[in-house]
């Protein structure tokens, strides 16, 4: 499996858990069944999106501050998620709210970046064993 795909569906499951445990501990944050799942999807592409090009804008300008970039990324993220989710599966009420969601959710991620930075590392080593056992069968059976 590639590298990227793992690196997807860890940051889905560590997205959703955090996205849950906010829901759990906030009283006007509502997370619904079905569109809980699209939401949260919908959080992981967008914040994969809004990284970069938080990170690229913000750089120039708060290069020592990178945490304001970290939260100013899962920010934007939640506000874009809630636009684009109906209330029914994905809400969030009051300006506590939004900052605990923001922060639970900031936090989560920095976890979440150390965890994945070490599964990339593992699934690459794995593929690229994988393919050094390939080739070496292959060049072996043609030079036979």
């Amino acid at each position: 499996m590639s590298p990227r795909i793992v690196s997807f569906v860890v940051a889905a499951i560590a997205y959703g858990v955090l996205l849950i445990i906010a829901n759990l501990v906030l009283s006007g944050m509502r997370i619904g069944w079905l569109w809980g799942i699209v939401a949260v999807a919908l959080f992981t592409v967008l914040i994969s999106i809004v990284r970069p090009l938080l990170t690229k804008f913000l750089t120039k300008h708060v290069h020592e501050y990178t945490w304001v970039i970290g939260i100013a990324t899962v920010l934007v993220s939640l506000i874009l998620t809630v636009i684009l989710s109906p209330e029914s599966g994905f809400s969030i009420h009051g300006f506590s709210t939004w900052v605990w969601a923001t922060l639970i959710v900031w936090v989560g991620t920095l976890i979440y970046d150390v965890v994945d930075d070490r599964l990339v590392a593992m699934a690459q080593k794995h593929v690229d064993s994988r393919r050094a056992k390939g080739s070496g069968t292959t060049s072996g059976a043609a030079s036979a």
